[in-house]
């Protein structure tokens, strides 16, 4: 038996929204009105290294979000490096929008 699971489950509440629980846990963290919501609400338990476990409204597990490969692939803390982009306008004056026909 593994003794430190870090696991969060997001399951559905039949009519009452989507809930957020720790795995083992009896109670939930925070109802959702949508599955989305509990989704975009549970990405801090992935910053604080919980995997993220997605059911179905049958009870079936959806999707797994590791936690360590999750944050690899995109950070989520906000305090990332974002990529170059190239600029919207190349150096000298600002282009003049022509009117619509």
């Amino acid at each position: 038996m593994q003794a430190n699971i870090k696991r969060v489950h997001i399951i559905s509440r039949h009519n009452e929204g989507w809930a957020v629980l720790k795995q083992g846990a009896s109670r939930a963290l925070k109802v959702y009105p949508t599955k989305e919501d509990a989704v975009i609400g549970s990405y801090r338990f992935l910053q604080l290294g919980y995997d993220l476990v997605i059911h179905r409204k049958d009870g079936s597990v959806e999707q797994y979000k590791n936690a360590e490969t999750t944050l690899n692939s995109f950070p989520l803390a906000g305090n990332e490096q974002r990529p170059a982009t190239k600029s919207r306008q190349k150096s000298g004056s600002p282009k003049k929008m022509s009117a619509s026909k």
